[in-house]
């Protein structure tokens, strides 16, 4: 099991860099488990034992109101780990967080991740850049939320599935398989599964073909322009 956790780490973005004792010493008491689907990994409230960490599947992360609706918050894509800032900060899950399709997953140790992390420089550099990339992409969605309507949001989200590398200018068009439900999407993107549909039956006249999970984007830079969409440094827009 240590074996194999080492392996799956030196290609993980967060151990970018990191040297080869530390990430042995990760190891100590680290699991790497495959879980079904809908699998509850851990709770609001909760003090974290691990950090988690997707190596392949889906999860995503949620709140809950006082009647107990829940609302997804984001969605976990493999390489991505799971609320680092309460496992480093030893604090309550401020979110919870489920499978949404069989997932293997690799989970450290916190208290062994806290100690490595305060011990050696190159990790405690990945981490912190990890924390910055969660809050930045945080305070995009509070943009997202606030600045964009339905039809930008869902546009937005559309654009950023696209595939970044350059494409012929004549073929400007792109296929997008959304990577979870309809109504997980709709949650994500702050709608009800209603309004999301509505909004996909807006932009289908103008730019979109949807089949199931299956969008067609007829093209792209007409749609960003429809949308007011733009895409920086040719990147994620959500």
């Amino acid at each position: 099991m240590r074996q194999g956790a080492l392996t799956l780490m030196r290609d993980l973005p967060l151990f970018e860099g990191v040297g080869d004792e530390t990430l042995e010493a990760l190891t100590y008491g680290a699991l790497l488990q495959w879980f079904p689907r809908e699998t509850r990994l851990f709770a609001e409230g909760e003090i974290p034992d691990f950090l988690h960490i997707l190596v392949e599947g889906t999860a995503m992360l949620a709140g809950c109101d006082e009647a107990g609706q829940e609302t997804v918050i984001d969605i976990v894509r493999p390489g991505d780990c799971f609320v680092p800032a309460a496992v480093l900060a030893d604090a309550p899950y401020l979110m919870s967080a489920r499978t949404l399709e069989s997932s293997r997953i690799l989970m450290l140790a916190a208290p062994v991740l806290r100690a490595q992390v305060a011990r050696d420089h190159a990790l405690a550099l990945r981490v912190m850049s990890t924390l910055v990339g969660q809050c930045r992409g945080l305070v995009r969605e509070v943009k997202n939320l606030k600045l964009r309507t339905t039809t930008q949001r869902l546009a937005a989200f559309i654009l950023s599935q696209v595939d970044p590398s350059p494409q012929d200018e004549a073929e400007d068009g792109a296929t997008v398989e959304l990577p979870v439900s309809k109504r997980v999407l709709a949650s994500r993107l702050g709608m009800t599964p209603e309004q999301l549909s509505r909004t996909f039956t807006k932009l289908s006249p103008h730019q979109l073909h949807v089949i199931g999970n299956t969008v067609r984007v007829r093209s792209v830079e007409q749609l960003r322009r429809h949308c007011n969409v733009g895409l920086p440094n040719g990147h994620h827009t959500s």
